[in-house]
């Protein structure tokens, strides 16, 4: 299991805005509601929390460095 920091995103394009990121993984993101988007929160994040937030992305939108 990788536990070392990696850098992520939410690709924009791709993204529908359901939320489901920042509802199940808080740690790692949170819902712009103006841009109806998630935002991400750090610069780098464990490999297993970012794998677990792109297990829950319905469009596979979260992308790990």
């Amino acid at each position: 299991m990788d536990t070392s920091p990696h850098g992520y995103s939410v690709n924009p394009v791709c993204c529908n805005g359901c939320g489901a990121c920042a509802a199940m993984v808080p740690e790692l993101f949170e819902m712009d509601e103006e841009a109806e988007k998630p935002v991400v929160l750090l610069a780098e994040a464990p490999a297993e929390d970012i794998e677990r937030a792109m297990g829950i992305c319905p469009h596979d939108c979260i992308e790990m460095d």
